[in-house]
């Protein structure tokens, strides 16, 4: 078993063709411009919409974390034991459980719907969250389900996991999108909590073994785009020149920070969604330096 937050059909941008997603809950980084804030939690949580809420009270019966102070809702997680009854009682949809546990065998019947969809398109599953590698066993249940079904497997990572979960992932012909988050390790720290040593050492044995890898860049503005941030990226990468398929830049938006209310999760860092022209200075500036990057949506 595991948990999962979502099941996305008809995806185009996370790996080759159309794909289904699964959102794996849980990952140990904290990066502060999250954009799935929702995944962070292995645990199922409450996400409570302020804008659709009308403070009806009907959510507040029997609920020891809810109340309404100077006309504001009020809800105190550390007292939710997760019952459901604000969800069955809402009349506007204010309230929703994120998170549930499911069967590998449940998710492949999911994905297999567009089996034809993938084979046409040369697509595929790919394991998203969150962090895949945190769920190690239901991850690679998953993998070896597809691998039987002749469904193609692409995993979104941070790169944190253990080096067995890459390992068997490479034997069975995993593709990856690694990401690359910052390569200075101390303001890699700061910015999502770990250092990344075990990160770009667990890239450095994907690249060793000939594994299919996908270099993500996210990029942040004002955070991790300095011409230093970018200079030691491009010098990474022209290091491992061959190694990895190409490398792709993810453009920050700011659609975690609503999200990441709903949820009590914390939102340290917003700022306006990169601009078309914040993206081409940022194709620029990695071409200067010897790189050609794709852009993300």
């Amino acid at each position: 078993m595991g948990t999962i937050f979502n099941i996305q059909r008809y995806c185009l941008h996370d790996g080759d063709g159309i794909r289904t997603n699964v959102f794996f809950k849980g990952c140990p980084l904290r990066c502060i411009w999250c954009h799935n804030p929702e995944g962070l939690s292995q645990k199922r949580e409450i996400s409570y919409n302020a804008e659709k809420c009308t403070l009806c009270n009907r959510c507040i019966d029997d609920c020891p974390g809810r109340s309404i102070e100077d006309g504001h809702f009020e809800l105190d997680r550390s007292k939710c034991s997760l019952c459901g009854k604000c969800i069955e009682n809402c009349p506007n949809s204010a309230n929703e459980l994120i998170g549930r546990e499911v069967s590998a065998d449940e998710v492949m019947a999911e994905v297999v719907r567009d089996k034809i969809y993938y084979k046409t398109s040369g697509g595929g599953m790919t394991l998203s969250g969150g962090e895949p590698s945190m769920q190690a066993e239901f991850a690679l249940e998953l993998v070896s389900k597809a691998k039987d079904q002749g469904i193609g497997v692409a995993i979104e990572t941070c790169g944190i996991g253990s080096r067995e979960f890459y390992e068997k992932c490479s034997e069975e012909g995993v593709t990856f999108l690694f990401d690359i988050k910052c390569i200075d390790s101390n303001k890699h720290k700061e910015l999502t909590g770990v250092a990344n040593g075990k990160i770009l050492d667990n890239l450095r044995y994907l690249f060793s073994v000939d594994a299919d890898v996908i270099i993500r860049l996210p990029m942040i503005p004002g955070i991790n785009d300095t011409d230093e941030d970018i200079k030691s990226l491009c010098d990474f990468l022209l290091e491992n020149a061959g190694k990895y398929r190409y490398a792709e830049l993810m453009p920050y938006h700011s659609f975690g920070a609503s999200k990441a209310k709903k949820v009590g999760a914390k939102s340290p860092f917003v700022c306006a969604d990169a601009t078309d022209t914040q993206k081409e200075i940022w194709r620029k500036r990695f071409e200067k330096n010897g790189i050609n990057v794709k852009i993300s949506r």
